[in-house]
């Protein structure tokens, strides 16, 4: 007769859970004006631009430094992990979040327009640009 081993235990829900978590807490950030003028990061003036009223919660913040490196939040990502979070994000939300890239006034296009065409392959099509207005100081 054989000897039944004890069933190992399971990890994979509990980890698509805590990534599903991080997901949401990343992209549902409450982020205000005063946050986007940074010491990484000045965005390029854009005086004729329309102004943001409010901030859909559900929007996608990525950020682009001016040596070309994408970060969410405060996390440093690269484009393979920055694309499976659109992808897990579109899985969830659908495809209507809107993407609001924010990129250093010296980032080059190529690294804005691969940030884009990440999130258009993924099928999100509200992308926009975050530039300032005015500054104050």
């Amino acid at each position: 007769m054989k000897k039944r081993t004890p069933d190992a235990v399971n990890l994979t829900p509990m980890i698509d859970i805590v990534f599903q978590m991080i997901i949401f807490f990343v992209f549902t950030l409450d982020l205000e004006r005063e946050k986007f003028d940074t010491d990484e990061i000045r965005a390029p003036d854009a005086p004729h631009a329309r102004e943001i009223i409010e901030f859909e919660p559900a929007t996608i913040y990525p950020q682009i430094l001016a040596s070309g490196a994408v970060r969410i939040g405060s996390a440093a990502v690269d484009h393979g992990t920055f694309r499976n979070l659109i992808r897990a994000a579109v899985r969830r939300y659908g495809q209507e979040i809107p993407v609001m890239i924010y990129a250093h006034e010296n980032a080059r296009h190529r690294d804005v327009r691969r940030v884009m065409d990440i999130c258009s392959e993924e099928g999100l099509y509200r992308i926009s640009l975050i530039g300032i207005i005015e500054r104050t100081n």
